[in-house]
């Protein structure tokens, strides 16, 4: 690529919009341009970074037996699972075993949920990703795993501390972890437990070894809260229980949870079955038979209410419940004794400091980036025939990798001062050519000498053949962050030797015919071949 011809100018300054170093670094180095609407355009160079990740990828998956192919845009409708057209398209061409197992995958770009934040090309409102299949019986139980090792050496090739976490029913997602990622990971420091925030789980007590008392009512004149409940009583929120109402399209449901624990919005929408909820109504309340901050499960029309409860109610004994009276609560309510949900799951916000719920250790709790995705086997609408000739569902292990969040990744995590900084197994070219006093008819030519050498022996070259000064290209020269940077100019044409400086040290090598064959061998990852 010659820089004086290619699409996209370098900026001093970042755009004001841009806050994370990333999006700061890719636009001043003309990777990406911004466009309305949460998209960004990419540039040559962009182009340039998307396709090197793509071949790592493209390398690993084929060297695993993948088969690259690709389908419509319009094959995947917004909402559809990432592999679903994947699946489909096996189920037209799967029909015998003897072509299962199958690995499959194709390169997309993909409508993403945009929430205008800060993250920039992270947040994008459409990326590039790869899309993975494996296809198989029902004995596809180590399709997950393989799925999530193959992205490995990609993680390795770009120098990211990229973790798998838990994300819900056999699924994995691999973070980055990072200050203003949009995702929270919770982690245990003991024994490596790992799990998205919205899919983590805690350790609880066992129930105190008491006696279960009868139930009474108290008077509790002013205590439609949890904290002016138990202040009122002297005793800890964990005594209570707390009632919180949502309902969606009218129907109401009612969440049972520990007093001193709050509700997941995220768990919450899972169980509603959508994020389109809202607090009950006080008439949709009245109708149920619930009054609002003294409420209670016992006495409902379950007819008319869902009751949900949170595992921490198990966790004690004799709590503090409303009355569905005003200003009145109970004493002693016990599960389920005194009243018993129609459905148990997983609905509390996991905390700081919260145990392990395999070791007890206290938890962590850190944003990150989700970069990719994989799920458990399961069967999908299609068949293929056993060695008996018999119908049988195909089983599908599914994959997303985004490789959008996954370019701005490797910029947030390489950089410095200056510019960029590419790993150089993920570089979006291998070399930097700067060719200074290009009016000496001799530097011209010998630079186009180095030109034509560099891609003859298989290396990608941005040529800055520029009409520009020294300062300015060898500013972009590290702004655009390449691994090495060769520069020819009248001095190492009257010396007979390149100067070459790799982007992550600060020393200059003048070398001559050997010298450079040399570094270009490190450059490549192989030992210099002896003349």
């Amino acid at each position: 690529m010659r820089l004086s011809t290619t699409l996209g100018r370098t900026l001093r300054q970042p755009p004001a919009d841009a806050h994370l170093p990333s999006h700061q670094l890719l636009v001043r180095a003309a990777f990406v341009r911004g466009l309305e609407g949460g998209l960004f355009a990419d540039l040559p160079l962009g182009c340039q970074a998307v396709q090197r990740l793509q071949g790592l990828v493209r390398h690993e998956l084929t060297r695993l037996g993948g088969q690259e192919v690709c389908l419509p845009s319009t094959a995947v409708p917004p909402q559809a699972e990432p592999a679903a057209a994947l699946a489909s398209l096996a189920g037209r061409e799967v029909d015998s075993y003897r072509q299962l197992p199958l690995l499959v995958f194709q390169m997309a770009v993909r409508p993403m949920p945009h929430s205008g934040g800060r993250g920039g090309p992270f947040s994008a409102a459409e990326r590039p990703v790869v899309e993975i299949a494996t296809l198989g019986d029902a004995h596809l139980a180590d399709a997950e795993p393989k799925l999530r090792a193959a992205l490995d050496p990609l993680w390795l090739a770009c120098d990211l501390p990229v973790r798998w976490a838990g994300a819900g029913d056999g699924e994995q997602q691999a973070f980055l972890a990072h200050s203003a990622g949009d995702e929270e990971v919770v982690r245990c420091p003991a024994c490596g437990y790992e799990a998205e925030r919205s899919w983590a789980t805690t350790a609880l007590p066992a129930p105190p070894d008491e006696e279960k008392l009868a139930p009474e009512e108290v008077a509790t004149p002013g205590c439609d809260t949890i904290a002016a409940l138990a202040a009122f009583l002297d005793i800890p929120a964990a005594r209570t229980l707390k009632m919180v109402f949502y309902s969606v399209e009218g129907k109401v449901t009612c969440i049972v949870i520990r007093g001193d624990r709050m509700v997941d919005e995220k768990k919450l929408a899972r169980v509603l079955g959508t994020s389109r909820y809202y607090t009950s109504l006080e008439d949709e309340l009245a109708a149920i038979g619930a009054v609002g901050g003294y409420a209670s499960p016992i006495g409902l029309d379950t007819r008319r209410v869902r009751v949900v409860a949170d595992p921490s109610v198990r966790s004690g004994v004799n709590f503090v419940s409303g009355a569905n009276r005003p200003d009145t609560h109970l004493r002693n309510v016990n599960v389920p004794r005194d009243f018993a949900p129609g459905e148990w799951t997983n609905l509390a916000l996991v905390e700081p400091g919260d145990p392990c719920p395999h070791c007890g250790t206290a938890l962590g709790i850190e944003p990150a980036f989700e970069l990719a995705r994989s799920s458990k086997p399961r069967r999908v609408d299609a068949e293929y025939r056993d060695e008996e000739g018999r119908a049988q569902l195909v089983w599908m292990a599914s994959g997303q990798l985004d490789l959008g969040r996954l370019l701005a990744a490797v910029v947030e995590t390489h950089h410095d001062a200056y510019g960029i900084a590419w790993p150089t197994a993920c570089a979006p070219l291998d070399v930097h050519l700067v060719a200074l006093d290009l009016r000496e008819e001799a530097v011209a030519a010998q630079a186009e000498a180095v030109y034509d050498r560099l891609q003859a022996e298989g290396f990608s070259v941005l040529y800055d053949d520029r009409d520009a000064s020294a300062g300015v290209k060898f500013n972009d020269a590290d702004l655009i962050g390449l691994p090495l940077r060769l520069t020819v100019s009248k001095r190492s044409l009257a010396d007979g030797r390149v100067e070459a400086k790799w982007r992550n040290s600060a020393e200059r090598l003048k070398l001559d015919d050997e010298g450079l064959a040399a570094e270009l061998a490190r450059l490549r990852g192989a030992p210099a071949l002896e003349p």
